[in-house]
């Protein structure tokens, strides 16, 4: 089995993810239910309703204190055990400019107005706002919740980098990090290689896939030197990820041998 880990683009399975972005210019956490969206809109819930919970203590970033989120962590168990979840799906969260907002499509507003109250009488402590509106395409969904080519990058990110943080990796050590790119010919590839190499980068390897049929047949795997923090890879792949779209081509992913502590 080997020891080195890597991500890739690809669409996950049916299930829950968390990323940070921006929502109206503000730093915002979402957790999006990604799965839905293999069956998204679903005709018979058209209506878009939400719940606006008002932090009480947020940062300067308007994000809650750990102590609080754990509150409102609680608070989000109550709606969803008080809410019929066969009349309403609850499809994601935004945390950010002081609210933590949860969001549901469902056929009977009403219904979700009074177990959300229901759901509040359980911290009276907390202000909230309660609301509807038509949303037969899930635009909102869409639009607002589900993550970005670029947001699932990061979500990628952290999968990997979770994975070798649990096999024991320092993350800050550097060590050589694999990445990997397609392109749609050999001349975009080329000269994406090109782009790469004064970014410090070594092409480490061509392969061709032009028996296949896949729309980007031409790949590269490039190799440099980095630490594989958050921060650093966050930054790093994404910095590939654009330089891949100007070249006509996508940015596969990342990979790394775990390397413990010195």
């Amino acid at each position: 089995m080997s020891n080195e880990i890597e991500s890739n683009s690809s669409s996950p399975e049916d299930h829950w993810e968390i990323y940070v972005s921006y929502v109206d210019d503000h730093p915002a956490v979402i957790l999006v239910d990604i799965g839905i969206a293999q069956v998204a809109p679903l005709e018979d819930k058209p209506t878009l309703v939400w719940l606006w919970v008002h932090v009480q203590a947020p940062d300067e970033e308007g994000f809650p204190t750990e102590e609080e989120d754990m509150k409102l962590n609680e608070i989000e168990d109550v709606l969803t055990d008080s809410i019929d979840l066969g009349d309403a799906e609850y499809v994601g969260r935004i945390t950010s400019d002081g609210r933590r907002e949860f969001y549901f499509y469902t056929n009977d507003a009403e219904q979700f107005r009074q177990a959300a109250t229901l759901a509040m009488s359980s911290a009276p402590e907390y202000k909230f706002e309660i609301d509807e509106a038509d949303d037969a395409d899930w635009q909102h969904y869409h639009d607002v919740l589900f993550p970005s080519a670029e947001d699932f990058q990061q979500i990628h990110n952290q999968h990997v980098i979770s994975q070798l943080y649990e096999a024991g990796d320092s993350l800050t050590e550097p060590r050589p990090v694999d990445h990997f790119a397609n392109f749609a010919t050999e001349a975009d590839r080329e000269s994406f290689i090109s782009a790469a190499a004064e970014l410090g980068y070594e092409a480490a390897s061509r392969p061709d896939r032009t028996d296949e049929e896949t729309e980007f047949p031409f790949a590269v795997g490039l190799l440099r030197v980095d630490s594989v923090d958050a921060e650093t890879i966050d930054r790093i792949t994404f910095e590939l990820f654009e330089l891949a779209r100007q070249h006509e081509g996508e940015y596969e992913g990342w990979g790394s041998k775990v390397v413990k502590s010195k």
